[in-house]
C-alpha cells in the first residue's frame, strides 16, 4: 500500500493490488460516520457529493455511475499527488471535479449546488481550520445541501475535542447532530475516527445504517463559534500518557 503523510498526520492510504485498490480505508471505512451515510444511500439514485480536503481522494471509492464528486483543495501539490501516486480518482465510477482554492471562499462564490453530502476533512497536523467550523460556515454548507442532505465533519484529533463546537452550531441553526466513533481495526486498515453528521431532517438518523449515531452531549457552557469568536483552549483534552 501507499500512504500520504504530512507532518505527523496520515492523510490517506491505498492498496496497490488491483483487487483491493478500490477499498475505502483509513478514515473512510464502511463503519465510519461517512461510510454509514454511503451505506444508507438509495440504490439507483445519483448523488452529488462534495469533500473539503482532497487527500488521496479516498471518498471517491464510494462513487457510483451517475454520481458527481467535487473536491475542494487549497494545496496545489495535492491533486498532483492524488492523481500520480493513487488511483481513487481515476477509478471512480462518477464524474470527478477538483476546485482549487479555499473551500469556504469557493462555496461563497457558487450558486447553491444541491449536494446530497458535504464532507469536511481539512485538518493538517492537528491544526484547527476554525473558519470551516463557525456558525457562518455551517450556514454556508447547508445553503449548498439539499433539504434532505447531510453535512459530515471529521473531527478526529488527539488534543482537542471539537464535538461541543458542532453541538452548539447545530443547536444555533436548528439542526440535528449525531456523533459516530470507531476504533482502529485489527489489521490497521481502518483508523479510529470521530465523525459528526448534521442534518436538517432528523428522520435521516432513523435509517438502519445511521441509527447507531450518538446524540452529542449538550454543552451550554460553550459559546457558539462565529467568524468573530472561537476558543480552542476550552476544548483541550486531558492526556495522561
Amino acid at each position: 500500500y501507499r500512504s500520504l503523510v504530512h507532518g505527523s498526520i496520515n492523510h490517506g492510504e491505498q492498496y496497490t493490488h488491483p483487487a483491493r485498490r478500490k477499498m475505502p480505508v483509513t478514515y473512510y471505512c464502511a463503519d465510519t460516520g461517512v461510510g454509514r451515510f454511503m451505506a444508507a444511500r438509495v440504490v439507483g439514485a445519483p448523488q452529488r457529493v462534495a469533500l473539503i480536503g482532497l487527500g488521496t481522494g479516498t471518498l471517491a471509492a464510494y462513487a457510483r455511475p451517475g454520481d458527481f464528486y467535487r473536491f475542494y483543495e487549497i494545496n496545489p501539490m495535492v491533486p498532483m499527488i492524488a492523481n500520480t501516486y493513487f488511483t481513487y480518482l481515476k477509478d471512480a465510477d462518477a464524474q470527478v471535479d477538483i476546485r482549487m482554492g479555499d473551500a469556504r471562499l469557493s462555496l461563497e462564490r457558487q450558486e447553491p449546488q444541491d449536494y446530497d453530502l458535504i464532507a469536511v476533512d481539512a485538518f493538517s497536523s492537528d491544526s484547527i481550520p476554525v473558519h470551516l467550523l463557525t456558525r457562518e460556515a455551517l450556514q454556508l454548507y447547508f445553503r449548498h445541501l439539499k433539504p434532505e442532505g447531510v453535512l459530515a465533519i471529521h473531527i478526529s484529533n488527539r488534543y482537542i475535542n471539537l464535538a461541543p463546537v458542532l453541538e452548539r452550531g447545530a443547536v444555533a441553526l436548528g439542526k440535528t447532530a449525531r456523533v459516530f466513533e470507531t476504533e482502529d481495526n485489527d489489521d490497521q486498515t481502518c483508523y479510529g475516527t470521530t465523525w459528526v453528521l448534521l442534518a436538517s431532517d432528523a428522520s435521516i438518523f432513523q435509517q438502519q445504517d445511521l441509527k447507531n449515531g450518538i446524540r452529542p452531549v449538550p454543552t451550554p457552557w460553550l459559546k457558539v463559534w462565529t467568524d468573530d469568536f472561537s476558543n480552542v483552549y476550552k476544548l483541550l483534552r486531558v492526556r495522561h500518557d
